[in-house]
């Protein structure tokens, strides 16, 4: 199949040559190309483009300090394809990262999401200043900001549980932009509460009451409540509802503690954007986020395994040519076979090598 389109006179190349290859190849020139051929069939304009790090941590046996290397992903949130990468020097990390990463991308009519490390000053204003979007999360590693955005929204909620006459003057005004959007689904062998709150007047923050930031239209606090779906020994359900979870926990585990992290049992995060969002709105964005990790992180390291590859010097060349053979994966799966997973996709062009040569040596439609 190859011979059809390439010269190659002494055969395939071995995996030693390969590598030597791929050693030698400017990694950012690689990044750059890929970036380009990424734009031709997907038309960054008016998307929602999704922004987190992921370490390669096979890598980390050959690296001296023993420290897993990390690549900056950037992905669209509607097609889960990668538009950009950005590996991350040793001495630096995400926070330096991600305004050279921005530097690369069509800021303009974009809206971005990052977690709670990309929500810096310097970051929110370039977004901004470019004529871009953001929703950034807010947790404990901005701890003044936090506990801020959290005391507000429990001031909120005990105030709306107050008559209306008995309601504060100064928090009346804040009630009046307030909503709120709940739900419950089951996911995983749990049962997920969220419960978002949202407010479209955001000068009880004091950044924006001191006048230092001038650009957030909403702010917003999320709770999310993990209940362990559970049986006994019959097989009937015995799951307990949330606010038994809370205060007295499981059969099998115990009473949750509040944290900002993902997992958690009872998550609670804090939330700015520039936008002006509804609390249903804002939780999509936020949940929206997460695609990054389930269906970009999680694939490249169970069904490319990228997470076992030991390779140091080529290391970043290839997690491009992963990311070029997850965009073509994602590509046949919009446009012909819309439900199925990576690997079923992977196991189909395994089996259909008149596919794959159409991919790799015809031009690819875009996208718009």
């Amino acid at each position: 199949m190859l011979k059809k389109h390439m010269t190659l006179k002494q055969g395939i190349a071995s995996e030693a040559t390969i590598s030597r290859m791929l050693n030698g190849i400017d990694s950012y020139m690689f990044m750059y190309a890929f970036m380009e051929w990424t734009a031709e069939i997907l038309y960054e304009h008016d998307i929602h483009i999704i922004i987190d790090g992921k370490a390669l941590r096979g890598a980390a046996e050959k690296i001296k300090n023993g420290n897993a290397p990390y690549i900056l992903n950037a992905i669209d949130a509607a097609t889960q394809m990668v538009i950009a990468q950005l590996p991350i020097d040793e001495k630096t990390n995400e926070i330096t990262a991600i305004p050279k990463l921005l530097e690369l991308l069509d800021i303009d009519g974009n809206t971005f999401t990052i977690d709670a490390i990309g929500t810096q000053k310097k970051i929110e204003e370039m977004i901004v200043s470019e004529g871009g979007h953001f929703i950034l999360q807010v947790k404990r590693n901005n701890p003044a900001l936090y506990d801020e955005i959290c005391d507000a929204f429990a001031t909120f909620e005990s105030e709306l549980k107050c008559p209306e006459k008995e309601r504060s003057k100064r928090i009346k005004k804040y009630l009046e932009q307030y909503d709120r959007w709940d739900d419950c689904e089951k996911d995983r062998g749990r049962v997920v509460y969220r419960d978002m709150q949202s407010c479209t007047d955001a000068s009880f923050l004091d950044c924006v009451n001191e006048g230092t930031v001038d650009y957030i239209r909403t702010v917003g606090c999320m709770e999310q409540v993990r209940v362990p779906i559970e049986k006994d020994s019959a097989g009937n359900d015995i799951t307990v509802g949330k606010k038994e979870y809370l205060e007295q926990g499981t059969v099998r585990k115990p009473r949750p503690e509040k944290s900002d992290a993902m997992e958690a049992g009872y998550q609670q995060v804090g939330m700015i954007s520039d936008l002006i969002l509804s609390a249903k709105e804002m939780a999509k964005y936020k949940r929206a986020h997460w695609r990054i990790e389930n269906n970009l992180h999680h694939v490249l390291d169970d069904a490319f395994r990228e997470d076992r590859s030991t390779a140091k010097g080529s290391k970043n060349n290839l997690s491009v040519i992963r990311k070029i053979a997850y965009n073509i994966l994602r590509i046949v799966i919009i446009r012909d076979n819309p439900g199925w997973g990576i690997q079923r996709m992977m196991d189909y062009f395994s089996t259909h090598l008149e596919l794959t040569e159409k991919m790799l040596f015809s031009p690819i439609p875009s996208f718009y």
